[in-house]
């Protein structure tokens, strides 16, 4: 039987980052989804808090998009303080007043709209961080401008179509269609490639290739691949390719989110500086997961299970049929093509090489309730181990992995290069 589900947890999980600088000590573990870290910015502060108040069980491209509108805000509210970059969607120009405020209040503001449940908190959490910041006309002005940034971005969320009713759905007939995997399954994100984007100006604006066709040699290798190593009962996955399998079930937003507050406690970046990096990292994800979710249903491509069980329906003699085996994780309910943990890590990594001008990083993170720790000496290394561990969970094709992570970074060189610009080049 499979060992492991990636259809989401039922707690949050805890997690560390480690980079040697940081006067050489160990990250602490945290107990609510975070590190315990010495406190940054407003920025970095809310992040957390951001992290902490959505249940534990949305995930994917859901938490994605609340991510996604709670950086933008907060983007928007820092620089109409700051003004040093082009803003996202909302410019009040409000130089005298609290970058701070400003922060806090967006993230708080468009928080409390997504989940009104946990208002008490959240009015408590504001409370604490404006605490902090001196009273006068500034800190008045700084909450305004986070007040009114957030009611305009929330606007705009309100519009982009993540509610629209999810229509029948039946699956394909032919033998290459995704099947459903289990009894009862229903598509999950079935409409979610039809959300407005953040920044792409379609979904499809970076083309995906398209699945190798199944009766091919290249497409046979693949799936024996998968077969192989990616089966419950592997005698050929070694215990560290299991843990690195069953670690990035783990919810993407997480870990990168994580590592780029570390990332940039280290480097020592500013309120606005922050405000950006958490702004491209949150849109830039979001708009991989509604690329990937449109190509998925649009090649609607059968998964290695259904491949392997079935394989005498395919007519490829290339890939050895057997009608019991199970992949170590359980497959989710979409279909193999494209990997949307691989687009996130495409796009996610490729923001954090242009932000920082490096590929470098010294990091770790801690995933429950198995405890796998993994720790990365490069951006490039995290997203290339996501696509491993897809292969080696046995959910997903090489192909269908490594498309999304060329697409996830196209989606973040394209946003690193046209959003949030330094002012003296947008003018």
């Amino acid at each position: 039987m499979a060992l492991y589900t990636s259809n989401g947890l039922s707690s949050p999980p805890r997690s560390s980052v480690r980079l040697s600088v940081v006067l050489g000590m160990a990250a602490l573990f945290g107990l609510c989804g975070f590190a315990l870290e010495a406190r940054a910015d407003a920025v970095t502060d809310w992040n957390i808090l951001a992290f902490n108040t959505m249940p534990p069980t949305l995930q994917g491209p859901p938490q994605a998009r609340v991510l996604g509108y709670v950086q933008a805000a907060v983007f928007d509210a820092v620089n109409s303080v700051r003004r040093k970059y082009k803003f996202y969607a909302v410019d009040l120009k409000a130089p005298g007043a609290s970058a701070e405020a400003a922060a806090v209040t967006a993230a708080h503001g468009i928080l409390i709209r997504f989940f009104p449940a946990q208002k008490a908190s959240l009015d408590g959490s504001l409370e604490n961080s404006l605490k902090a910041i001196s009273e006068g006309q500034s800190k008045s002005d700084g909450i305004n401008v986070g007040r009114a940034v957030a009611e305009q971005i929330h606007a705009i969320s309100t519009k982009d179509k993540a509610d629209a009713p999810v229509p029948p759905y039946t699956p394909g007939a032919d033998p290459s269609a995704w099947q459903f995997t289990a009894p009862g399954m229903e598509p999950r994100g079935l409409t979610w490639g039809a959300i407005t984007p953040f920044l792409l100006k379609s979904a499809n604006q970076f083309a995906y290739p398209g699945p190798l066709k199944v009766g091919s040699v290249e497409y046979a290798k693949e799936v024996e691949e998968v077969r192989i190593l990616g089966g419950a009962g592997s005698n050929r996955r070694t215990a560290e390719q299991t843990a690195v399998a069953i670690f990035w079930v783990v919810s993407m937003a997480n870990v990168f989110n994580d590592v780029a507050r570390t990332a940039a406690k280290v480097k020592g970046t500013s309120l606005i500086e922050n405000a950006r990096l958490f702004a491209l990292l949150n849109l830039a994800a979001s708009d991989s997961q509604i690329a990937t979710w449109d190509q998925k249903f649009s090649s609607n491509f059968l998964r290695p299970v259904t491949a392997i069980r079935n394989a005498g329906k395919l007519g490829n003699p290339g890939i050895t049929e057997d009608a019991e085996w199970t992949p170590l994780l359980v497959t989710p309910a979409h279909p193999d093509y494209p990997s949307g943990h691989c687009a996130y890590g495409g796009a996610g990594s490729k923001i954090l090489q242009l932000f920082f001008e490096t590929d470098t990083v010294d990091a770790s993170y801690t995933f429950p309730p198995f405890g796998v720790t993994r720790r990365w000496t490069s951006y490039s290394q995290m997203a290339h181990e996501v696509g491993d561990a897809r292969v080696w969970g046995g959910i997903h094709t090489r192909t269908a992995d490594q498309d999304a992570d060329m697409i996830g970074q196209k989606i973040a060189e394209y946003a690193f290069a046209n959003f949030m610009r330094p002012v003296a080049e947008a003018k």
